[in-house]
Order: C-alpha cells, then sequence, then structure tokens
C-alpha cells in the first residue's frame, strides 16, 4: 500500500512538474521529497540546452531528470547518488525513456570524484537541507560545500554548472566563486525557480561545445553596480506557456549605464518578470525599452510609448490617487475588488487591502508605490498584457 501511494503521488506531481514522463507508461517515481526537490521538465531542458559535448557527469543524481535531460545533449554521462532506492529507480526509467549513453553510480560526490575521468561537464545541485531537514542557502551550509570542492571539480571538467536555491546571494556567491563566467536567472510561469551559475578555469579555452558564445550573471538585493567582478553576462529568463522571454546584458553595461528616473508618469505602468526583479538588471532594462524607473528603489517603470515585447506585465494608468488611507478609500469605494501590489511602500499588500477595504480579484490592479518624489501613491491600473 505504501508503494502504490508513493506511485500516486508521485504521478500526481508529475502531471504539472514533469508531463513528458506523466506521459510515458512504466516511470516510476520517488518520495516526496525526491519530487519536490527535482527540476522541472522546463528547468532541466533549459540547462541542457547551454551545453553539448562528449561528456558529463552529474553528481546529484536524485530523481535523473537533469540527468535525463543532459543525456539527450552529450555523447555519454555519469549519474552519482548515494540513496541507492534512486539509482534503482533512475536505471528502471532509463530504459522506460530509451535512454542507454549513461552510467549509474552508487554513492557520493566525494567519493566518486576521483574515479571520474575528465569530462566537457560537471553538473552540481548542492542539497540545501541540514542535518535536521531545515532549509539553508548559503554555499558553506550546503552539501557538499562547493567552497571546499570546487577546485577539484573544475579539475574534472571544462565547464562546472551549479543550480543554486532562488535565494541565494548571487553578489555574495559571485565573490565566493571568482571561477564564475555566467549566471542563468530561471523562472517559470512569473515565480523564479533557480539561478544557475556556470565556471571555468581562466586558462579552459572555448571548444565549441556551447550553443551560445556568452552565458550569463545575476544579482540579489543590491544593484548590479555595487559590486566590482568579473564581467559576465546576465541573462533573465522566464519560461511561460507559449514562449520563452529573454533579457541579456552583462555587469559592466549595467554599471555604465545611467538609471533613468521618472520625474513624470507615462500613460503605461511596466512591472518586470520575477527573472529580471531577480537579476537586478533595472538600468539595462530601462535603456533597452526606453522606460523610466518610478524612483531608485521602486521598481515599476512608466513611458507613454507601449513596448509589447516587454518582460513582463504592462498596465494602463487610468488614475493616480496620493496615499492617505481614509481618503483614498473614499476615492476607490466605487472599486469593490481588485487586485493589489506593492512596490517601495510602508504597507504590505494586505494591509493595504485592508486599508481601502477592498477584496480580492477583479480586472482592475491597484499598485502601492513610492515616487521619485517621496510621494506615496496608489495607481489604478488595468492590465493589457502579460499573466
Amino acid at each position: 500500500m505504501a508503494a502504490a501511494l508513493q506511485q500516486i503521488a508521485g504521478r500526481q506531481k508529475a502531471k504539472e512538474k514533469l508531463p513528458e514522463w506523466y506521459a510515458t507508461e512504466g516511470i516510476l517515481y520517488p518520495k516526496k521529497v525526491s519530487m519536490e526537490q527535482c527540476s522541472s521538465s522546463q528547468t532541466a531542458e533549459y540547462k541542457a540546452s547551454l551545453v553539448e559535448g562528449e561528456s558529463f557527469a552529474d553528481f546529484s543524481g536524485g530523481f535523473g531528470v537533469d540527468t535525463a535531460a543532459f543525456a539527450r545533449k552529450f555523447m555519454k554521462g555519469c549519474y552519482v547518488e548515494p540513496q541507492q532506492e534512486l539509482c534503482e529507480l533512475f536505471q528502471h526509467n532509463c530504459k522506460v525513456l530509451d535512454i542507454n549513453n549513461v552510467d549509474i553510480v552508487n554513492g557520493t560526490m566525494e567519493e566518486s570524484l576521483v574515479n571520474i575521468d575528465h569530462v566537457d561537464m560537471i553538473y552540481l545541485d548542492p542539497s540545501r537541507r541540514d542535518t535536521h531537514g531545515r532549509r539553508v542557502v548559503s554555499l558553506t551550509d550546503c552539501t557538499p560545500n562547493l567552497l571546499e570542492w570546487k577546485s577539484a571539480l573544475l579539475d574534472h571538467c571544462n565547464i562546472l554548472m551549479v543550480k543554486m536555491s532562488p535565494m541565494i546571494d548571487i553578489f555574495q556567491t559571485l565573490r565566493d566563486l571568482p571561477e564564475t563566467y555566467a549566471v542563468h536567472v530561471v523562472a517559470v510561469e512569473r515565480e523564479c525557480k533557480e539561478v544557475v551559475f556556470l565556471l571555468k578555469r581562466d586558462d579552459n579555452s572555448d571548444n565549441g561545445m556551447y550553443r551560445d558564445a556568452k552565458f550569463c550573471v545575476s544579482t540579489t538585493g543590491k544593484t548590479a553596480t555595487e559590486i566590482n567582478i568579473t564581467d559576465p553576462t546576465i541573462i533573465a529568463i522566464d519560461i511561460n506557456k507559449t514562449a520563452i522571454s529573454r533579457v541579456e546584458t552583462d555587469l559592466q553595461a549595467e554599471r555604465a549605464t545611467p538609471s533613468h528616473v521618472a520625474t513624470e508618469l507615462g500613460t503605461y505602468l511596466y512591472e518586470p518578470n520575477a527573472a529580471v526583479m531577480k537579476a537586478g538588471i533595472f538600468n539595462s532594462l530601462s535603456e533597452q525599452f526606453r522606460i523610466k524607473k518610478l524612483a531608485k528603489n521602486t521598481n515599476l517603470f512608466t513611458s507613454d510609448e507601449l513596448h509589447e515585447d516587454f518582460p513582463g506585465r504592462v498596465f494602463t494608468i487610468e488614475a493616480v490617487h496620493e496615499f492617505h488611507p481614509r481618503k483614498t478609500a473614499k476615492e476607490l469605494s466605487h472599486l469593490t475588488s481588485a487586485n493589489i501590489a506593492v512596490r517601495n511602500f510602508p504597507l504590505t499588500a494586505e494591509e493595504l487591502r485592508k486599508a481601502l477595504k477592498i477584496k480580492d480579484g477583479n480586472e482592475r490592479y491597484l499598485f502601492g508605490c513610492t515616487l521619485s518624489d517621496g510621494k506615496k501613491v496608489i495607481f489604478l491600473t488595468k492590465k493589457i498584457q502579460g499573466e
């Protein structure tokens, strides 16, 4: 019964997270924690699209979703996983998925690294839970500790790809990993899922294994102008049902681009998607789309021109109300419901909803934010594009 329930729960999770696996008869699923920790089909395929070559090693085997994606881009690979049950499941699923170019090793990265030949790429997804099962974020708290093992890992590969939590402090990680030449911020359906670092030694030449000449880097907490590191490319990716949104720049360009702050409001309000917000590449975004930021710390933009290819949501500004709780509630009393969001605002979205006495829903969107002159305002808007 326990085994049957595990398969039912895993299959239910796979329907949304791994639709191709869900549609394949005969796939066996692991326990709940492994299903939660594995990459989605979308993020696995995206990472696999960045690289190709002769050989790879995945030292964070798990359920094997990433390994299976990489196996289609390399001639041969190696899957390493310390849990025997997961190794057996992956061995079974390889037969079902017709994957026959991957060796399966039941062991840890630390044990197996010395026995692995030099490969084009090593993939690592450090465990972000401590011995008590609590979530951790910093590199030193993850297992394996990448700071201790990065030199040995880079000795065994041309490219080291590391999947990080979307909560990672990217600037601090770049300080810790100066070998980083690229970071991809990957969001799916407006939710940031992964931050993927790519590392290589300075003496490694480009051997033609990459589809793109450049990759990327991303930021968190601070703007890209606040750190002095080497100049990796920045790519923020948002994958949705109909398309992939991509914004690309580099730290040098972001530092060199002036911040365009609006002194007057335009017709449209722009809200960047989750990947761009995480990447923090607002100067380059403003320059590329000819839009202006509402204030230094208000990550919303405005313009009179509609940019239909903007990476995020776009709204028509219908009215602007300077925020005074009672007065604004009276001015908006004609609204019984609306979607509410805040950016650089003294109240949370829920606190603002209570202050305005407005229910959730409707086609109208209210944004509480701070303008460049310090005024706290409420925008009444209507969405015209974006999910």
